[in-house]
Parts: C-alpha cells; sequence; structure tokens
C-alpha cells in the first residue's frame, strides 16, 4: 500500500507512527550525545539531521510536498498572517547575541535550520496534513498536544522540570497557532523560516544570559496567551479554507 493511501486511510495510526519516529530519534541521538558528551546543540544537530532526512524521503515518496505547504501562496496577502510568528525571535534579540567564531554560526544555522524543517515539516505538514480531514479543530489540537509532548524530550538535554514545563506550555499555543495559520494559508514555509530564525538567534544569545524567574513566567505565559488567542482568531476564519487532497 503506497504511503500517500495509508495516511488518507489510516492517518491516526500514520499520526502515531510518526510521533513513535521523532521520540525514537530522540531517545538514540540522547544516548549516542550522553557517550559522546556532547553539548545540546550537538544532541540537536544528531536528532534533527535523522528527522530531516526521513522528512524529505517522506514528503518525496507521498508525493506531498505541495500539499504541506511548500508552495506559493494563494494570495499575497496571506503571507501577513506569519507575522506574528516572528514575535519570540524579536523576543530573543533583547539579552543581546555573541558569535564567538564563524565556524559557530554556522554550525548554529546549519542545526536550527534542520530543527525548523524537520518540526514544521512533520507536525505541522505530515501528521496536519493526515489529519484535517478529519476537522480542522481536531488536527490542530492534536498536532499542537503531540508537539507539546514531545518537547518533554528536552529532558534530554539536562535542563531543569520548570525550564521543561514552560517550553511543553509555550511549545503548546506556539503549535496551535502554527497549525491554524497552515490550515488557513496552505502554507507552510514560513513557518520554517520563523521557526528556524526563532531558535538561531536563541542559540547566538549572549551565554550566561537567564531572565530573572518573575519575568520568564511572565514571558511564557505572556507568549502562551498571545498564540493561543491568534491560534483561534485564525481557526475562526475556518469558513476560507479548502482542504486539499493530499
Amino acid at each position: 500500500m503506497k504511503r500517500n493511501r495509508f495516511a488518507e486511510r489510516h492517518p491516526y495510526w500514520f499520526v502515531a507512527i510518526l510521533e513513535i519516529v521523532v521520540i525514537v530519534v530522540y531517545l538514540i541521538a540522547g544516548t549516542i550525545a550522553h557517550f559522546l558528551k556532547l553539548s545540546n546543540l550537538g544532541l540537536y544537530g544528531l536528532a534533527n539531521l535523522g528527522l530531516t532526512v526521513i522528512l524529505a524521503v517522506l514528503l518525496t515518496g507521498m508525493g506531498w510536498w505541495k500539499a504541506v505547504g511548500f508552495r506559493s501562496p494563494d494570495r499575497r496577502g496571506d503571507l501577513l498572517y506569519f507575522l506574528v510568528p516572528f514575535i519570540p525571535m524579536f523576543i530573543n534579540f533583547i539579552p543581546g547575541v555573541e558569535v564567538t567564531s564563524f565556524g559557530y554560526l554556522l554550525q548554529v544555522f546549519a542545526i536550527t535550520l534542520m530543527v525548523g524543517f524537520a518540526e514544521e515539516g512533520i507536525f505541522r505538514g505530515l501528521m496536519l496534513n493526515a489529519l484535517k480531514a478529519q476537522g480542522l479543530w481536531q488536527a490542530a489540537m492534536i498536532t499542537a498536544l503531540l508537539f507539546g509532548l514531545t518537547h518533554a524530550l528536552n529532558a534530554l538535554t539536562r535542563k531543569s522540570l520548570a525550564e521543561n514545563l514552560a517550553q511543553i506550555c509555550y511549545a503548546l499555543a506556539i503549535g496551535f497557532a502554527f497549525a491554524a495559520l497552515v490550515l488557513r494559508t496552505r502554507l507552510l514555509w514560513p513557518l520554517v523560516l520563523a521557526h528556524w530564525l526563532i531558535d538561531f538567534i536563541n542559540f547566538i544569545q549572549i551565554p550566561g544570559f537567564t531572565y530573572p524567574a518573575p519575568w520568564n513566567v511572565l514571558i511564557t505565559v505572556s507568549i502562551a496567551v498571545v498564540f493561543t488567542a491568534y491560534g483561534v482568531y485564525v481557526m475562526l476564519q475556518r469558513n476560507q479554507v479548502k482542504l486539499v487532497p493530499a
């Protein structure tokens, strides 16, 4: 059975298999990173290199590149919807950035680009495209939930429990808003760009900088509220969304 037919006939199984693949790849990468004593950046690089290859093979084999959103916009005005996803990038700029070497900059550039492509391509690409025929709200919420839960794997990066919980909530809200944007505009590549830039700036922030705990909570909650509200706003325009066969 062709992979795209399996995704259409068994969308929940398809999504479950993808989620398992993501978890297994991260666990394998985490194990390798532990024994080789790699940095968090190295862990992300290993995991997302594998996910990037898997995603590219699936999109090509299923013929889903355009279906998931790697296409031209129907209307140029649709690109304005993607201004909000860049907000976290500007917040990441506030502490300032520091580049220790050109080699490190290239390494961060490549790894964060893979992260943006892999995460958006899997969650807002393959998963969302498989689920949207079951209902737009359901597709957006399921993919957002899985995106949030998957960020629990950040425990592998030795972050604190509070940091991991904050990132899960942050990821849930952003996952919902990003899914709504794809369903509304049928575009995915602007989110890959936004995701990449958010992570890229985050990794080149001034080393050791941390906001006071109350500010961290305020920023996280504010972003979660803004993105959840924006996702609802975009979803309420679902009468303008056209479902495209995979």
